[in-house]
């Protein structure tokens, strides 16, 4: 007995996990257990994803960290450097040893400038705007101090490497870079505390966020129960309503358990309504409806179809009379809204008709009495399957079937279309229209144009007396936008011959201030030219030479300095001015100028009383306007004595 007993109770327990966990979509109970272990996985992935983008997060914020490390010992380094360059410069000026010198250049282009530009990517991949804001002028200001350096380097002046100016340009490059690393100190002590601030709140994120996948699972879970129990309500609903004489609509059939009572259900709706709908359309006016009531059999549905037929034949006539006067209207007020251009009037009203007529083309012809003795009928507007057409075709009268409608100022129909007189194309291929319809546009029994339609299907008697009265709105627009263009043709001619005066007397102003400018500018420049080569003849010492090296002429200067003049020196070789035979390496100095390359180069020049200068030579080459070296120009600059 309590074998039985257990045994049974086994039984229950099997049963009653079976009947709330099974793996079978078709049925209601397989979708709940489906939908629950859905919503278990959505919680699944949404911790998942959500501790990766956490995980992102710090690791981005320690990045950017790196990032300012970076950033900063650049700015450090360029700070160095530029440092480093000024006490190059102080040597090179104490030992005049090109070592120096190169070196300055090197450390300029070599390390400062690229550790700027890095300095200057890295900030803007930071993309804080102050730091990118310090660093612009950072980029700016450097090169103010390397021409300074540069210039006191090139003079050999301590006083200039000393200058105030030059001083407050480092003092200056200082506070730009201890800006940089002051930003970005702030900016990593910000991501350190967002990473430690992430670090911290990422255990209670992750648990509100495991609470929310509960509640939104088991809301989702409580909602699949929910839906399925107003499914079974909804049928029980609707089995009241069809014995209270109401129609419930019909109900999705489906594979689960209550699918043959929602079948015998809807089939039973679907009977009931027909009769309904059927006469719902009737009362609205519909009668090209396909319901049938008792396949029209029997005496009821025999007198609702006679019924049907009745109605649809008042309907009918009603519609067209509708139709008819809402085209009118609507075509009337086309024409009150465009009826500033005749060309893209016709356009409008072409590809109106069509759409409004159901036809599938359409032209629009106007007629042109400019000429009396050559009257023409252009086609204005040409309009195919919902597409504008832009095409030109010129007409006379009695020419083709327009020609002749506006001779006999009546409409042409034809029901049988002659061979090639128009073919439609489209997509589908091409075929010819079964019925066309041209109609005069007319007032007072003279024709202003023609409107020419073609379909597939036959025009009616209202379609022809709706043309023809558009017609004669369209003649009365085109009569009065005729005189209207031609008033307006007249008055444009007049301002356009007085705006093309005006134009030519602005031309010419303008020519005349252009000119004096070009002029003034020219003067300035010359003026400036001369006070700078006056400049350098007075304080610099200068001589030129032919290409073979013999004295041309010398300056008021250099004959100061040396107590030579010109005619001592003119005709003589180089070696009678400064000594350079002994050096081998001045003689390819020498060579390099002829070839056109400044040289710059240290020598000694020699005085009338054979005392020995020394100087600095900067010599260059004197082209003529082909670029051929002509002589050679030498500006001399006298060493200080240390």
């Amino acid at each position: 007995m309590a074998d039985n007993n257990s045994q049974d109770s086994k039984q229950k327990r099997k049963f009653s996990i079976k009947k709330y966990i099974r793996i079978d979509f078709k049925t209601l109970q397989g979708r709940i257990t489906i939908g629950f272990l859905l919503m278990g996985a959505f919680a699944i992935i949404m911790l998942i994803s959500s501790n990766y983008s956490w995980n992102k997060q710090i690791t981005k914020g320690k990045e950017l960290i790196a990032l300012n490390k970076n950033s900063s010992t650049l700015a450090s380094e360029v700070q160095q450097l530029v440092d480093l360059t000024t006490i190059l410069s102080f040597r090179y000026i104490s030992t005049e040893d090109d070592l120096f010198k190169n070196d300055i250049e090197n450390r300029w282009f070599n390390n400062i400038y690229p550790k700027v530009d890095e300095l200057d990517s890295l900030v803007r991949e930071f993309g804080n705007q102050d730091i990118v804001t310090f660093t612009e002028e950072l980029n700016a200001h450097l090169p103010k101090i390397k021409s300074k350096q540069k210039e006191a380097v090139d003079d050999l002046s301590f006083e200039k490497l000393n200058s105030e100016e030059l001083i407050d340009d480092i003092i200056h490059l200082t506070f730009l870079t201890t800006s940089i690393k002051e930003e970005l100190a702030k900016s990593e002590k910000q991501s350190i505390q967002s990473i430690e601030q992430a670090e911290r709140n990422i255990p209670l994120l992750l648990s509100i966020e495991f609470i929310i996948a509960f509640i939104i699972s088991t809301a989702i879970a409580l909602y699949i129960i929910r839906s399925v129990l107003l499914r079974v309500k909804y049928v029980k609903v609707n089995i009241r309503e069809l014995s209270q004489g109401n129609l419930p609509k019909e109900m999705e059939e489906s594979e689960d358990e209550l699918n043959s009572i929602i079948r015998a259900i809807n089939e039973l709706t679907t009977n009931l309504k027909g009769i309904t709908r059927f006469a719902d359309e009737v009362g609205k006016g519909d009668f090209n409806t396909n319901i049938t009531v008792f396949e029209n059999q029997g005496d009821l549905g025999q007198s609702l179809a006679e019924m049907r037929n009745e109605l649809q034949n008042v309907a009918d006539e009603d519609k067209r009379r509708v139709w008819f006067n809402e085209g009118v209207a609507k075509f009337g007020d086309i024409l009150r809204k465009n009826n500033e251009n005749i060309e893209n009037l016709s356009a409008r009203l072409i590809s109106e008709l069509v759409e409004y007529t159901d036809s599938i083309q359409g032209s629009l012809f106007i007629v042109n009495k400019e000429d009396e003795q050559n009257i023409k009928i252009i086609l204005k507007g040409a309009y195919a399957y919902q597409r504008q057409k832009f095409v030109e075709k010129e007409l006379a009268p009695g020419q083709g079937l327009v020609g002749q409608c506006y001779l006999e100022k009546e409409h042409i129909y034809l029901s049988e279309i002659p061979e090639n007189y128009v073919s439609i194309r489209s997509g589908l291929g091409e075929s010819s229209p079964t019925h066309i319809l041209i109609s005069p546009m007319k007032l007072n029994e003279e024709v202003f144009g023609i409107i020419e339609l073609a379909s597939f299907r036959s025009y009616k008697d209202h379609h022809k007396e709706f043309i023809e009265k558009v017609g004669e709105s369209i003649a009365s627009t085109i009569q009065g936008l005729q005189v209207s263009m031609e008033t307006k043709r007249l008055l444009e001619e007049s301002q356009l011959k007085a705006e093309q005066l005006q134009a030519q007397e602005e031309e010419m102003r303008q020519n005349a201030e252009e000119l004096e400018a070009t002029q003034e500018e020219m003067e300035r420049q010359s003026r400036e030219m001369g006070a700078f080569n006056q400049a350098v003849s007075i304080s610099t010492m200068v001589a030129e030479f032919d290409k073979s090296g013999k004295i041309i002429e010398i300056n008021s200067q250099l004959e100061l300095q040396t107590g030579w003049d010109t005619d001592d020196l003119s005709g003589m070789d180089r070696k009678k001015l400064f000594l350079d035979e002994e050096d081998q390496d001045w003689t390819k100095t020498w060579n390099s100028i002829t070839d056109n390359m400044s040289m710059s180069k240290s020598a000694t020049l020699i005085n009338k009383q054979g005392h020995e200068i020394p100087v600095v030579a900067h010599c260059m080459p004197v082209s003529d306007e082909q670029g051929n070296a002509q002589k050679i120009a030498c500006i001399f600059i006298r060493k200080e004595k240390l």
